[in-house]
């Protein structure tokens, strides 16, 4: 009798403990509750998208290794989607994440940085490159416009929408983030003790400051001198 309580209360710890590592490793076990989360915003009718890619990507979230989720991110609210059982939750720009897009190999975190009109905010960055020193990131935008009525009946309706407009980009070092300017000019007056040398290479190399692909040069003799 006592071999069969003994036998019975191990079936039930493998059991659970066979439970408790399924739940680990399938999302579908998985609670919004893991997540420092808010609500999704409400839905705007508009034409276009609020998306960056409206469709739900397989993502990794630094500290849920062990868990692949699937998500989008909205660049007009700035908010990070996140499919959980058959919710949808955004996570809290206010706690510490890092979310990386695996088929585009895309890195998102949550970041404060002051903005072209010193203006101070905390969001999702892009991570362009990062280096030791000086790192580069992205904020993607999108705007919104309302709708318009036709002012008489010569004119059409405007309805509302959604227009992807241009990246700004952002440098971070000495534990502070800042807009780059992309004007060459006042992009290497953030730098300047190493402006000298900086003009110089942009010069030779004939590079561009406000293309991404000319940046991530830049950045990267930036970190070498």
């Amino acid at each position: 009798m006592k071999n069969l309580i003994n036998s019975s209360i191990i079936l039930l710890v493998l059991i659970a403990t066979s439970n408790s590592y399924s739940q680990i490793n399938n999302p579908n076990f998985y609670s919004e509750n893991v997540f420092v989360t808010k609500n999704v915003s409400a839905k705007l009718e508009a034409l276009g998208s609020p998306y960056i890619d409206e469709n739900f990507k397989n993502i990794k979230i630094e500290g849920f290794d062990k868990v692949q989720y699937i998500g989008r991110y909205n660049a007009y609210n700035d908010e990070m989607e996140v499919k959980v059982k058959d919710k949808i939750i955004a996570l809290d720009i206010s706690t510490d994440y890092k979310v990386e897009f695996i088929s585009d190999n895309k890195i998102y975190k949550t970041i404060d940085y002051i903005t072209e009109n010193d203006e101070e905010k905390r969001g999702f960055l892009v991570v362009i490159a990062e280096f030791e020193t000086y790192s580069l990131l992205k904020q993607e935008r999108i705007n919104y416009y309302e709708g318009q009525e036709a002012i008489s009946s010569y004119h059409k309706d405007k309805p509302a929408k959604f227009n992807r407009i241009g990246d700004s980009y952002y440098v971070q070092f000495e534990d502070k983030t800042i807009y780059l300017p992309q004007k060459k000019k006042e992009f290497l007056e953030i730098f300047k003790e190493k402006s000298s040398l900086l003009k110089s290479f942009i010069k030779e190399k004939k590079l561009n400051t406000k293309t991404e692909d000319n940046l991530k040069k830049i950045f990267e003799y930036l970190n070498e001198i």
